[in-house]
């Protein structure tokens, strides 16, 4: 029994071995099988794989184009930005990168990032995964070496760098040059067919926007080798890299120094505009709105950006509006001269004949007794005299004598009433009151046209115009033939500095005036400034002929009129037209008149010295 019971006991033990044996060989097999499948069948896969985990592929954001004045002074340049960013498919572990993220704190012992933006933009991710997404913009060095000093703890956290707009002379015609924004989600649809990118920047306004596809440039790529945690370990020669190529450059018309002594010579508190034309060509030489804004602030980080923008959206002087071309003014009395041109088109005014009543203060029409603004009266004056003085009775008689047909006729020919189709976005056209368009506007108040509202239209009060208007209309004062398209574009180059494309003038109408009128209004206009009783003595410049012509206009909002000034020079053969407008601060003459002068007398100052 004994010997039965070994045999039986090495037959199992046999058996064992055996089964065991063949279990093992299975699972090689098995392996076996498995590594073929992994390493031959799916090795494109896997080395697609193992690449696309070494191998990132970067955007190369492309600097937009410079914008420079007229004599290639930069107004809008580009600077390096760094950004800290997510990128979702690296982030194995987002509640430790989370808190690694809250522990770093500056120098001040401040937390570095906000928690919210970190949390929203690791959210977003989960249907971003391969788009770097910014939770940091704008980072100064310091937070950047930070960042890198805890790289190990941060893996899916890298930095780049992209292009952010600077305006070197801060709020140096801000509302004509514009600034940039990243492309909303709302709008991003919109941009998309058009190559953008979410997280792009575009013009928003003024030139930035006008010219936008022309300023953006196009976008590059390049393939690069990354560790473990995202880190860029070099550039991938044999991939197919793209460098970005920069936009084009805009020179613009306006001339810089023009711009700063313009900017110097109207105070931070005051609202208003001032636009210089060149009348040979429709060239604009400056273009200041105020209040003034720093188009800096849309290029800081987005707490500091909502903070800014905030003040300016919420600021009852409105220093988003570019006034120059969408705020709208009562002429006043530069509106005088659009009077004496249709009268001498009609054949009823002569500059010489005494032929109205005199001014005793005011003029009675009917019932009413329209007063002039000198309260002691002009006395008897020719047109002369009258223009030169802005004698409101005189031109209460001319009003009345040509109507408004008439005069609105001669207000259009100068462009007024129209926009000027300046290469800006937004522009206003301004508004010539005759009877249709005053009972349709007030038609819900029941008001009807009278023939006594032409003693107010005829001194420039009721009808609108913007200062750009006002300008351009003084520019075809100037030459007395045409009335040009107002433009900032005057060339476009490349990177190189290669001519793309001029901006040619263009002439929107002919002037149907004679020399003989254009002489009798240049004659008015010199005399306002040059001589004594002008009302335009502070624009005169020592050495150059300057005509003119200050306005008053009334103000429903506030005690104090619109202070408005005209001028042109050198009178008869004119190189600079320039218009001014000031809110709320009295007389044109006083107030006005000098600013004008400040910018005239540079201009003039620096052809001397032959610059």
């Amino acid at each position: 029994m004994p010997d039965i019971n070994l045999q039986d006991d090495q037959f199992f033990r046999n058996r064992a071995v055996f089964k065991i044996t063949i279990l093992i060989g299975i699972a090689f097999l098995i392996l076996l099988a498995r590594l073929f499948y992994l390493q031959i069948h799916l090795y494109q896969y896997h080395f697609r794989l193992s690449e696309e985990n070494r191998v990132r592929l970067r955007i190369l954001e492309a600097p937009r184009g410079l914008i420079m004045d007229r004599n290639g002074k930069t107004l809008a340049r580009n600077r390096p930005s760094y950004q800290i960013c997510i990128l979702p498919t690296e982030l194995k572990d987002k509640k430790k990168v989370f808190t690694n993220l809250m522990k770093i704190i500056d120098g001040d012992s401040v937390g570095v990032f906000d928690s919210a933006q970190v949390a929203y933009m690791m959210e977003r991710g989960r249907w971003r995964r391969f788009q770097t997404l910014p939770i940091l913009e704008d980072a100064s060095m310091n937070v950047v070496a930070l960042v890198e000093e805890h790289q190990l703890d941060l893996p899916g956290v890298v930095t780049i760098v992209e292009p952010r707009r600077e305006y070197p002379y801060h709020t140096l015609a801000a509302h004509t040059i514009g600034y940039t924004a990243e492309i909303s989600e709302q709008d991003y649809e919109s941009y998309k067919a058009r190559g953008y990118r979410l997280g792009n920047r575009i013009g928003v306004k003024g030139l930035e926007k006008k010219y936008e596809s022309a300023l953006r440039g196009v976008e590059g790529k390049k393939f690069v080798e990354v560790n473990v945690y995202g880190k860029e370990m070099g550039l991938l020669d044999n991939m197919p890299n793209k460098p970005a190529e920069p936009g084009n450059n805009l020179i613009t018309t306006l001339d810089l120094e023009l711009q700063m002594v313009a900017e110097q010579a109207v105070p931070d508190s005051f609202k208003g505009s001032v636009v210089a034309i060149d009348p040979r060509n429709g060239e604009v030489l400056v273009m200041l709105s105020s209040p003034r804004i720093n188009g800096n602030i849309f290029s800081l980080s987005k707490n500091r950006r909502s903070q800014e923008w905030q003040k300016l959206a919420f600021d009852s002087n409105r220093p988003l509006n570019n006034r120059a071309s969408i705020g709208i003014y009562d002429p006043g009395s530069t509106f005088k001269a659009i009077v004496s041109i249709a009268g001498f088109r009609a054949g009823k005014l002569m500059p010489d004949n005494f032929s109205f009543k005199p001014c005793n203060g005011g003029y009675q029409f009917g019932r009413r007794y329209q007063r002039c603004w000198k309260p002691s009266g002009h006395g008897r004056v020719n047109f002369y005299q009258a223009f030169k003085q802005s004698c409101d009775t005189y031109y209460y008689q001319a009003g009345l004598l040509l109507g408004m047909d008439a005069i609105n006729e001669s207000a259009r020919m100068f462009g007024l009433g129209a926009k000027t189709g300046i290469d800006l976005v937004a522009e206003r056209s301004g508004l010539l009151m005759d009877s249709l368009v005053y009972e349709k506007k007030f038609k819900r108040r029941g008001w009807k046209w009278t023939r006594g509202l032409i003693l107010n239209l005829s001194i420039g009060q009721g009808q609108l115009v913007t200062p750009l208007q006002l300008a351009n209309y003084t520019a075809g004062l100037g030459n007395g033939k045409v009335i040009y398209k107002p433009h900032l574009r005057k060339e476009l180059t490349d990177g190189n500095g290669k001519n793309i494309k001029y901006f040619q003038p263009e002439i929107l109408q002919y002037l149907d005036i004679t020399q003989k009128e254009h002489s009798y209004v240049l004659e008015a206009m010199r005399q306002v400034v040059e001589e004594p009783g002008g009302t335009g003595r502070r624009a005169a410049v020592p050495g150059v002929v300057v005509g003119g012509k200050s306005g008053s206009a009334e103000n429903p909002q506030g005690d104090k009129t619109h202070a408005l000034f005209i001028a042109v020079a050198p009178l008869y053969k004119p190189e600079i037209a320039i218009a001014v407008i000031m809110e709320n601060v009295g007389h044109g003459g006083s107030v006005a008149a000098p600013i004008a002068g400040d910018v005239l007398r540079l201009y003039f100052k620096r052809k001397n010295r032959g610059l």
